[in-house]
């Protein structure tokens, strides 16, 4: 019993202990390279929707100035519109002045015939 190694013992818990860190550096490293692999996946989701986000606000702000563009030329045609409208109805009012003029005189005409 005297022989017996007195550190044994202490060396066996030891050992236990090496083993047991190793296995637990082990899974933190798995879980790290995990954790990694994730991360720059993410990143990686994260750049392509910022592209796309950044693509849809480039097409709203074209659509935007497209709307604004549009809206301008729709206040130029109306204006046209309005003008032709104007202008019809005084040539509206000149032929019929005509006609009543052409009405009064056309029995006489034919009577000079």
């Amino acid at each position: 019993a005297g022989g017996a190694d007195p550190f044994a013992k202490v060396r066996g818990m030891i050992s236990d202990m090496i083993t047991k860190l190793e296995d637990e550096a082990g899974r933190d490293a798995a879980k790290k390279a995990f954790c990694d692999k994730e991360l720059g996946q993410t990143k990686e989701q994260k750049d392509d929707k910022a592209d796309d986000v950044q693509a849809l606000h480039t097409k709203t702000e074209q659509a935007a100035s497209k709307a604004a563009k549009l809206k301008g030329e729709i206040a130029r045609l109306q204006s046209a519109l309005s003008q032709i409208t104007k202008s019809q109805a005084v040539l509206d009012r000149l032929r019929g002045k005509e006609k009543k003029i052409f009405e009064a005189t056309k029995a006489k005409t034919e009577k000079g015939l």
